[in-house]
């Protein structure tokens, strides 16, 4: 599986290092993408697409398109500054979330699979 990371650079997380977490997710979760794109953008960026693509005039943590996931890191900093986590940690909780809804997932319309799965996935990762 191709991962392509995109976008502004991760503090303390290389491209390599994000590509090879996103494909550990991948197989934890039993789902199969052959082509995967991860764009770190900041607030604005993900307020325009917020807006554009889901008619919500804020900034969010993390996107997902088919075959992308586009993450902004000025919230992922706050909600690790808020969790008292580092933003790598925060950054591959979010590619975790990211992923399982480019497998298809919803948990705004599951009844709690997709939340179950992604505490599975982060434990079979390491992201406890």
């Amino acid at each position: 599986m191709r991962v392509d990371v995109a976008g502004a650079a991760v503090p303390q997380l290389s491209r390599r290092e994000i590509a090879a977490f996103a494909r550990r997710v991948l197989r934890a979760a039993r789902g199969e993408i052959a082509e995967l794109s991860i764009a770190f953008v900041d607030d604005a960026a993900m307020r325009a697409l917020n807006r554009r693509y889901r008619r919500k005039n804020k900034s969010t943590d993390v996107l997902t398109f088919p075959d992308e996931i586009v993450i902004s890191l000025d919230q992922a900093r706050r909600q690790a500054r808020d969790q008292k986590h580092s933003l790598p940690t925060e950054v591959r909780y979010l590619i975790v979330h990211g992923v399982l809804h480019a497998l298809g997932y919803d948990h705004e319309r599951d009844h709690g699979e997709m939340n179950a799965l992604e505490l599975s996935v982060r434990e079979r990762v390491g992201l406890v």
